[in-house]
C-alpha cells in the first residue's frame, strides 16, 4: 500500500513549477495545460449517461491534441473534478493500453494508430489513479477550492505515521 505522505510528496513534485491560474477556472487551467504541453486540449461530454460500468472520465491523446471527456449530465462540480482528474493523468504522463476493458467498444471504429494514449476513470485502486486524484486535489487546494485529502484517520493513520515514508 502506498503511503499517503509519499503519494502527496510525489504529487507535489509533479506540480513543481506548475502555476494554477488566478483567477481559477477550468477553461484557464486547460489553456495553461495546453500551452505547457504545446498541443490543443479539448473538453467533451461523453456520448452516454448513467452507465455504471463505463468511465465517467476519459483522456484520449491523439497525435495532434488531447481530448478530455467528462460525464454528460453530471453536476458542474462533478464535471470539474473529472476534468481535474484527467488533467492529473496528463501532468503525471500516465498511459494505459486497452486491455479488453471496454475501450474498444467505447471508441468504436477510431483508428488505434491515431490514439496514442487512452485513460479511463473506473478503478481507483491503482497507483496511477491515486496519483491523478491527488494531483487533482492539490490543484483544487491551490485554486482555493478546499484542501487535499486529509491524512487517514484511525488505524490507517497510525500505520501511516509508523510505516509511512517521511
Amino acid at each position: 500500500m502506498r503511503s499517503w505522505r509519499r503519494l502527496r510528496r510525489r504529487s507535489l513534485a509533479r506540480l513543481a513549477g506548475f502555476e494554477v491560474p488566478t483567477p481559477f477556472s477550468i477553461e484557464a487551467l486547460c489553456a495553461q495545460v495546453s500551452a505547457a504541453r504545446g498541443r490543443d486540449l479539448h473538453l467533451h461530454p461523453l456520448p452516454y449517461t448513467g452507465a455504471a460500468d463505463l468511465p465517467c472520465g476519459l483522456w484520449i491523446c491523439t497525435v495532434e491534441a488531447d481530448h478530455v471527456f467528462h460525464a454528460r449530465g453530471a453536476s458542474a462540480s462533478h464535471q470539474q473534478n473529472i476534468v481535474l482528474h484527467e488533467i492529473g493523468h496528463m501532468l503525471c504522463d500516465h498511459s494505459l493500453a486497452d486491455d479488453d476493458n471496454g475501450l474498444t467498444a467505447l471508441l468504436g471504429d477510431l483508428d488505434p494508430a491515431v490514439v496514442r494514449r487512452v485513460l479511463q476513470r473506473t478503478r481507483y485502486s491503482t497507483p496511477e489513479e491515486q496519483e491523478a486524484e491527488m494531483v487533482a486535489a492539490l490543484i483544487r487546494e491551490r485554486a482555493g477550492w478546499g484542501t487535499a485529502p486529509p491524512r487517514p484517520d484511525g488505524a490507517l493513520g497510525t500505520l501511516d505515521d509508523v510505516f509511512g515514508d517521511r
